[in-house]
């Protein structure tokens, strides 16, 4: 585990701090949320900040591990430190938010509110473009260090990742991420995924997860595989894109 650590943190400083920050915020969040127990849609209010807090945590150290692969230094660079802005900057929002008693996302109450909200769409969009114009530099990354099945596992992670992120402008336009029911419905524990109608956040989780997933796969799995990682993928992107359309149509995960 060390050296995995090591390994992350030379592929890029900026990134894995930023990472290790936002794992310590996490363990913090579970803290405070024993201790503050006022509730938002049903839940705890901190459960969402945690959730986040642990989300944009395996976000950077995955990149930061990532990058050590492609051989574009200032785009690299860049995309490392715009990234630490934009998660950051994300996470203020939400925790902010939740401290204030108020949703972060969907949150038109207001003039503070739904320009904060506007302002998290605007970051999160210009981040996710920047996101897929370093999965286009690993397409044009040949094999080298990295074998052909990861590198592939690679691209496809961050293609279908960049696909499913966008989801969120769906839910932003629809200012809801439930189809068929008010947000806030009954819902399974932790990720409080609604339990009687459809919920666009269950495709956008996994889609965005596809990030880590399919290299995973590519690396324990079919080291030495191109096409059965490349079948993974289109796999994965189906499933995927079958919890999406359920959830348009209004049906529970369960």
């Amino acid at each position: 585990m060390k050296k995995l650590f090591k390994k992350i943190k030379e592929g890029n400083s900026a990134l894995y701090y930023c990472g290790l920050a936002h794992f310590a915020l996490f363990v913090l969040l579970i803290i405070v949320s024993q201790f503050d127990h006022r509730q938002l849609l049903g839940i705890n209010l901190w459960i969402k900040p945690i959730k986040f807090a642990l989300s944009i945590a395996i976000y950077c150290l995955t990149w930061a591990f990532l990058l050590q692969y492609l051989h574009f230094e200032r785009p690299k660079k860049y995309y490392a430190n715009f990234t630490v802005f934009v998660v950051s900057f994300e996470m203020l929002c939400i925790a902010s938010q939740a401290a204030r008693g108020q949703m972060s996302h969907f949150n038109v109450s207001g003039t503070y509110n739904s320009t904060l909200f506007s302002l998290m769409g605007v970051v999160i969009v210009l981040q996710t473009l920047y996101a897929c114009y370093m999965g286009i530099l690993f397409f044009k990354t040949k094999a080298g260090q990295l074998p052909v099945s990861l590198l592939w596992g690679v691209r496809l992670g961050i293609t279908i990742a960049c696909i499913f992120i966008f989801e969120g402008g769906l839910m932003a336009a629809r200012l809801s991420h439930t189809v068929g029911a008010k947000d806030g419905t009954n819902g399974l524990p932790l990720v409080n995924w609604s339990r009687v109608a459809g919920d666009l956040r269950i495709a956008h989780f996994a889609g965005m997860h596809a990030l880590q997933i399919i290299p995973l796969f590519a690396l324990l799995i079919s080291p030495h595989n191109k096409s059965a990682t490349i079948g993974f993928a289109v796999l994965y992107f189906l499933i995927v894109s079958a919890l999406f359309y359920e959830a348009i149509l209004g049906h529970p995960l369960l």
